[in-house]
């Protein structure tokens, strides 16, 4: 369950476009569109379920859906698939670094392959592939007694494929939607994910004790199949070219319309150039470093130390989060667009910040009530910054950025449970939260300081 400001819970890139981050000119669908005109409120709670009515964001939603609930039956059904059948805690551990490491890696890899393949193509190819291995998976916990190398060896690829997957499918939601709908469809993508992993985690030990981990992990084998099926059947989306004219796309073969208009800019080119982008690196690595660690290792100690709480209380905690996250992301889909959003963004981050700061306060319901709160402000965060973000990134490297996003949330994520382990050893974990949330209200701050973020 991530609990970073960033979600890889969202859902091929655009059409390649010249992009500014102010003053831009939108041709999408034909229409020529200032984004210096005033930003007025516009109602989007019917436009949500008009999204449904979209042929191409009906399959990727359904389809990542029920993927996302095979990985929580994954999550589930591994570790107790090997502690049962003869492994030790420390097999387990081997294992889970083996999935862990490659999938933070190849996410910088997946973007490239996501640019270079086109991101529908890309997570097709790799939705195949995982179907295969976890169908070998299944078949070696039918014959009862996995071999720890057979573990690694499928670990390895899987992890690999699903962190090149994430920045592919991160690329998909605004090839689909225009950008009035953008905002909708990321609230929606998430909010589904949020779901369909609380409700597969619970499903997940019913299936696991009643049947076996083996059938939990062919029913996983079957959403790589249905999410590759509904990625297969999606059609091409309409791009419209720099005069205005309407051009049949198919999501394989972007046209290349930023060559009409000039040269496309470089990836490097438009990291060290895009304000916007570097803000973003900032806050995801800050997050990912003082969050990771602060929610997996020093709140059980907290829970168990200086709380006095349960496995139970634990469980109660890191639920608030999940509930607060789903009904977030649900709201903030719902909300119109308003002027001055990049200040709205950053109130989110200080209430984070501020939960944080306030979690060893006032007990397990007190925690229970701010990761609560925190997760409604960490979805409504992301979704509007994410949101924000896809908007200012050319077509062409849609797929690059999205993966650097990804892999500075999540690639110190070892580092980050490390540190923390080290310092609540020494000072305890009560500390912790109130130092992580000064740090993250610091970044914040700095944020605010930005006129590229005020005038999102």
């Amino acid at each position: 369950m991530p609990t970073t400001l960033n979600p890889e819970e969202f859902a091929p890139a655009r059409t390649p476009e010249i992009v500014k981050q102010t003053g831009e000119t939108s041709t999408h669908n034909g229409s020529m569109e200032s984004a210096t005109q005033p930003d007025t409120a516009k109602p989007a709670a019917g436009g949500m379920m008009r999204l449904f009515k979209v042929p191409n964001f009906m399959l990727l939603f359904g389809g990542q859906t029920i993927s996302t609930f095979g990985d929580a039956l994954y999550m589930v059904a591994l570790p107790w698939l090997i502690l049962t059948t003869g492994g030790s805690v420390q097999e387990l551990g081997i294992v889970l670094s083996a999935y862990g490491i490659p999938r933070a890696v190849c996410m910088l890899a997946g973007g490239w392959l996501s640019d270079r393949l086109r991101p529908r193509r890309f997570m097709l190819l790799a939705d195949t592939l995982r179907l295969l291995l976890m169908g070998v998976l299944a078949v070696l916990a039918f014959g009862g007694h996995p071999l720890l190398w057979q573990l690694c060896a499928i670990a390895v690829p899987l992890g690999a494929l699903g962190g090149a997957f994430t920045p592919a499918s991160m690329s998909m939601v605004p090839d689909i939607l225009d950008k009035d709908d953008l905002q909708a469809g990321n609230g929606l993508m998430m909010a589904s994910m949020q779901g369909a992993n609380l409700i597969g985690s619970s499903v997940a030990g019913v299936i696991v004790s009643g049947l076996t981990s083996a059938v939990a992990l062919t029913i996983d084998a079957v959403t790589f199949l249905v999410s590759a099926g509904s990625l297969a059947l999606m059609r091409g989306t309409k791009h419209a070219t720099h005069d205005g004219s309407q051009t049949e796309a198919s999501q394989d073969h972007p046209q290349a319309s930023a060559q009409a208009a000039g040269a496309q800019i470089s990836f490097w080119g438009y990291l060290s150039t895009s304000r916007l982008i570097q803000i973003a690196l900032l806050m995801f690595i800050v997050s990912s470093l003082v969050t990771g660690g602060l929610i997996e290792v020093a709140l059980p100690a907290l829970v168990q130390g200086p709380m006095h709480g349960s496995a139970s209380g634990f469980g109660f905690i890191l639920a608030g989060w999940g509930a607060g996250a789903l009904i977030g992301s649900i709201l903030t889909g719902m909300v119109g667009k308003y002027k001055h959003k990049g200040l709205i963004i950053l109130l989110g981050g200080m209430i984070i910040a501020t939960m944080f700061a306030l979690l060893p306060v006032g007990g397990v319901l007190g925690a229970v009530a701010c990761m609560l709160i925190g997760g409604i402000a960490s979805s409504g965060f992301a979704v509007l910054f994410f949101t924000a973000v896809q908007m200012n990134i050319p077509g062409h490297l849609m797929g690059r950025v999205m993966g650097l996003l990804m892999f500075s949330s999540s690639g110190l994520y070892p580092v980050s449970t490390a540190l923390a382990g080290v310092l609540a050893n020494h000072f305890g974990p009560a500390i912790l939260f109130p130092f992580s949330g000064l740090v993250l209200a610091v970044v914040m701050l700095f944020g605010m300081t930005q006129k590229v973020m005020r005038e999102l």
